[in-house]
């Protein structure tokens, strides 16, 4: 029997050959949220939004996004899908909470994908420590000042990355810093060896440990009630006041408050933070970061390569074929992340009443 999906562009288009040796079948679901090619009655199998979908946000508001997601959400509280896949690592997105209440209310399987932009995230990290540790931005104002003098610089060999989540990006992070001949410390709920760190730690003691040790504190856990405000202006001071903060978690995993009052002090940690998740995103015009010259701003865009959309893709058709074989599904939302939708979705239902 054919495996029906329901999936934004470009899974028809783009893997249409992969799909079909599956013996699966691809409805298009168009990003205004509707289905022309599908009967009223129509079910499938399994769904996803593809990342693709997130240049709605640019053409046409945020609004755009909600309306596609309601819908799948609609379809979903129909019984009209048996399955649904987010195109994200973190799931803390308020207009995937409709979604996410209506699988949890009607018993639908939610999966995610976890550390799908780890490679690309950790070539981010990577590439950032190199730059600061070689001074690169200082070099490049000498260029510009047709300035020619050499820079003591530093070496990675010498230098420890701490690295706040050691799940899935936070690994590979660790595991291309080993590379480089770095000292590797992580920090997760529960300590216990792993590859390619030097010591794993966990717990209050276990983060001021960290903090106090590292050259490089790259924050990577996910966002849940327990690490929101995890570290601030107590933790900062914690840290050496030549490392540096590089932060591709969530912006309130920080108290962007504090860390913006000690960025400008000499001789305070942090020295510099490197920073791709904020608070408000997008980083609001009149906030102090724009102008403080030992910050980095991207935005949040450490995901984002030629190779990273590719990989997406590949983990729900990776899902697809567990989920044909009657094999247990990757990615499966946990209930701690489920929790803000459904407490939203209550929320929403009682304003209504």
């Amino acid at each position: 029997m054919v495996f029906k999906l329901l999936c934004t562009p470009p899974i028809k288009e783009n893997w249409e050959a992969k799909v079909a040796s599956m013996d699966a079948s691809v409805t298009t679901l168009e990003l205004d949220g509707t289905i022309p090619t599908a009967a009223a009655d129509a079910t499938w199998d399994g769904a996803f939004i593809t990342p693709e979908a997130f240049g709605l946000f640019k053409t046409k508001g945020v609004g755009a996004l909600v309306v596609l997601y309601q819908a799948l959400a609609d379809l979903v509280t129909a019984g009209r899908v048996a399955w649904v896949h987010l195109c994200a690592s973190g799931v803390d997105v308020p207009f995937f909470f409709p979604l996410m209440a209506a699988c949890h209310e009607k018993g639908v399987a939610l999966t995610h994908c976890p550390g799908v932009y780890g490679v690309p995230i950790a070539h981010y990290v990577l590439g950032h420590m190199l730059s600061t540790a070689r001074m690169i931005a200082l070099h490049a104002e000498n260029q510009a000042a047709k300035k020619y003098e050499s820079l003591i610089q530093r070496d990675l060999r010498a230098m420890t990355v701490g690295i706040v989540g050691a799940g899935g990006i936070g690994s590979e992070v660790a595991r291309l810093s080993k590379g480089f001949g770095m000292t590797t410390i992580g920090w997760r709920r529960n300590a216990a060896p792993a590859p390619n760190y030097d010591e794993v730690l966990a717990g209050p003691d276990g983060l001021s440990t960290l903090l106090a040790k590292a050259d490089f504190v790259v924050v990577c856990v996910p966002k849940t009630p327990a690490t929101a405000g995890l570290l601030g202006a107590p933790q900062f001071a914690q840290m050496k006041p030549t490392a540096w903060l590089i932060n591709v978690s969530r912006g309130t995993v920080l108290d962007e408050t504090a860390l913006i009052a000690a960025l400008p002090i000499e001789g305070q940690a942090p020295a510099g933070a490197i920073m791709d998740v904020f608070a408000v995103e997008p980083l609001p015009q009149d906030s102090p970061l724009w102008g403080m010259p030992n910050v980095v701003i991207t935005p949040h865009d450490s995901w984002r390569t030629d190779e990273a959309l590719k990989d997406n893709h590949r983990y729900f058709l990776d899902n697809v074929a567990l989920q044909m074989k009657g094999e247990p599904l990757i990615g499966l939302v946990a209930d701690e992340y489920l929790s803000p939708a459904i407490a939203a979705a209550a929320a929403a239902k009682a304003a209504k009443m």
